[in-house]
């Protein structure tokens, strides 16, 4: 016979006595075999199922539905509900809104993270671009690391994490000054790390929410409205910080920004990796290797996978829902009729597409239009901003470091707001500020800088930033 928690705590002599705390109990039901508890709906032969079915209330209204009219559609006004207040809001939960949202945190404010997805990281995780760049500058003949701060705390707790998270970089090399350290971090050991740590600092945390609108007073910013099964909400902040990526806040807001096309990216991740027994790539009838990508060893922490893709792939407008759509299909395409013909070839007999990305990757949409963009020529001249608020280092193609500014971060014409990761910089130097350590970096100074904002009660613009260099470096972020 199925009984309540009240009955059952009863029959032991505990009566309705409270929880600790002196929470009242709830006629919870404690589960008996084969049976529905009392007001289950669910199928009643199968009650390891049905046991979690019941009615519910309806838990949204609907408003009035858009109409056409002469040709065009109007969406009527409606008031939006306020799910949510808090000091700082940050939108997109990528390497830079990760470490904004963190870096808040420690501040001692009150923080909301919005997420579109189910999972933290963005391109890093969802979108498998594992390697961390940008780490470190040659100097004398031997590697400084100026890639700090939350960055490298992310980083070091991967490694703790064991092997399989984690790779120290395509050398092996442990000694950080010999080589240009660009450690390699598993995707799904990366979303369980960043959701440890965003619990770990109280941060409201919101999955499947996409940030839609701004709430405004003229041109300050007063909080964001998303979308997500709840419909249209609310979230009113002292200070918002966007790390959409594409700059989705910024142009909600009315900001000025400069958009580009760029290639999409999609990569994929094959396994068995250690099996694959050839050792060299196949050569076809004319003696040459045949196309695509022959892998002949894992490239990350699991020896048992690959990851990479094709190429920079397509040109395109990564804000265009056809040309997104039409780039995912044609790579997942490509690559399983490659794995099919790869396992035609003598070695890759039980090579597979362990699993492609479930983000695209648009390297560039949006460039915000800040209090100052650097480009890559007055870089090459040896540019040390005075208010630098972190520094990138090489990234393959260029030996320059990037002293990052704050007014950066700054989007023109926009009052409490403040940008981060892969919509900064200018066409020249976009390619470096949209990787993943950059995007931690300018994430982190964004977040610092909207809780100094937030517990000051000034603008973004009117912050000094002596004061955020201070708070940064206490933080042990590299400046210089």
């Amino acid at each position: 016979m199925a009984v309540t928690k009240r009955e059952f705590l009863k029959r032991l002599g505990l009566g309705g006595a409270g929880l600790v705390g002196g929470a009242a109990l709830a006629d919870e039901y404690v589960p008996t075999k084969n049976r529905l508890p009392p007001g289950s709906i669910g199928d009643p032969d199968s009650p390891n199922f049905g046991k979690n079915i019941f009615p519910l209330d309806h838990t949204m209204e609907d408003g009035p539905s858009c109409m056409l009219k002469d040709g065009k559609v109007f969406q009527p006004a409606r008031e939006i509900p306020i799910f949510h207040e808090t000091d700082v809001v940050v939108v997109g939960g990528g390497p830079a809104g990760f470490a904004a949202a963190i870096a808040a945190a420690r501040q001692g404010v009150k923080v909301a993270l919005v997420e579109r997805y189910g999972s933290l990281g963005g391109l890093f995780t969802n979108g498998m671009v594992l390697i961390m760049l940008c780490t470190s500058i040659k100097e004398d003949g031997k590697y400084r690391l100026v890639t700090s701060g939350l960055a490298r705390e992310f980083a070091d707790r991967a490694k703790a994490l064991g092997p399989y998270a984690y790779l120290e970089s395509r050398a092996g090399e442990t000694d950080r000054t010999k080589r240009h350290w660009q450690p390699t971090v598993d995707p799904e050991a990366a979303k369980y790390l960043m959701d440890r740590m965003v619990e770990e600092s109280k941060i409201d945390m919101f999955f499947h929410s996409w940030g839609v609108d701004t709430v405004q007073d003229g041109n300050k910013i007063l909080g964001v409205v998303f979308e997500s099964k709840q419909g249209r909400q609310a979230i009113l902040a002292k200070q918002v910080v966007d790390c959409s990526g594409d700059g989705d806040v910024l142009f909600a807001a009315g900001g000025d920004y400069r958009q580009i096309t760029h290639g999409i990216g999609h990569v994929v991740r094959l396994g068995n990796m250690d099996r694959i027994t050839a050792k060299h790539p196949p050569k076809g009838a004319d003696g040459k290797f045949k196309p695509g990508k022959w892998p002949l060893r894992s490239n990350e922490g699991n020896p048992a996978t690959w990851w990479g893709n094709t190429g920079t792939g397509p040109k395109g407008n990564g804000l265009d829902v056809r040309e997104l759509t039409a780039a995912e299909i044609g790579f997942r395409k490509e690559w399983w009729e490659h794995v099919a013909a790869m396992r035609q070839e003598p070695g890759w007999e039980q090579v597979f597409i362990a699993n492609t990305c479930s983000q695209i990757g648009p390297r560039v949409t949006r460039l915000v239009a800040a209090e100052a963009v650097i480009d890559r020529a007055e870089y090459r001249k040896g540019v040390r901003p005075a208010d630098t608020i972190g520094v990138f280092g090489e990234d393959g193609r260029h030996k320059t470091p990037l002293y990052v500014p704050y007014r950066q971060l700054l989007p023109k014409g926009v009052e409490n707001l403040l940008c981060a990761g892969r919509m900064l910089g200018a066409p020249d130097t976009c390619d470096t500020f949209r990787l993943i350590c950059p995007c931690f970096v300018t994430g982190e100074a964004a977040g610092v800088a909207a809780a100094l904002c937030a517990k000051s009660g000034v603008a973004p613009r009117a912050l000094s930033p002596a004061m955020l260099q201070t708070a940064l470096q206490r933080a042990g972020v590299c400046l210089g």
